[in-house]
C-alpha cells in the first residue's frame, strides 16, 4: 500500500535588509521609468544646477543630460508593494507637514500678539 504524496506546504520568509550604511547616498532628481508586460525599469540621476557658462546653451537647447547613477528593475508583485509603501510613507510625510505648518503659524501669531 502506497501512501498518498503530500504537497510541500508553503512558508512565508520574512526578508530584511542587511546594515546599508556602507553604500554611497545620492540625492537623485531625476528618474526615467520604462515598463513592459511583467517588470518596470528605473534609472535614477542627477542634475547638477547649471552654472553662468552654460544657461546660454540651456536656454537654445532646452536640455541638459542628467548623470546616471543607479538602474534597476522590480517586478510587477514587488512594483504593487512597493506602491503601496509609498503611498502610506507620502501620506504620514504629508500629515506631518502640515502639522508642522500649522504648529508655526501658531507659533508666529502668538510672538505677534506679544509684540504687539
Amino acid at each position: 500500500m502506497s501512501q498518498p504524496e503530500l504537497e510541500p506546504t508553503p512558508v512565508q520568509i520574512i526578508v530584511t535588509i542587511a546594515d546599508a550604511s556602507n553604500l554611497p547616498m545620492h540625492h537623485v532628481n531625476v528618474m526615467t521609468l520604462r515598463g513592459s508586460t511583467d517588470e518596470f525599469f528605473f534609472i535614477l540621476g542627477v542634475v547638477q544646477p547649471p552654472d553662468q557658462t552654460e544657461i546660454e546653451a540651456l536656454t537654445e537647447n532646452r536640455q541638459i543630460a542628467a548623470q546616471p547613477v543607479f538602474r534597476f528593475a522590480i517586478s510587477r508583485d514587488t512594483m504593487e508593494k512597493f506602491l503601496a509603501l509609498m503611498a502610506n510613507q507620502f501620506e504620514q510625510q504629508t500629515m506631518l507637514l502640515k502639522r508642522l505648518h500649522r504648529s508655526d503659524a501658531e507659533t508666529g501669531k502668538e510672538e505677534v500678539g506679544e509684540n504687539g
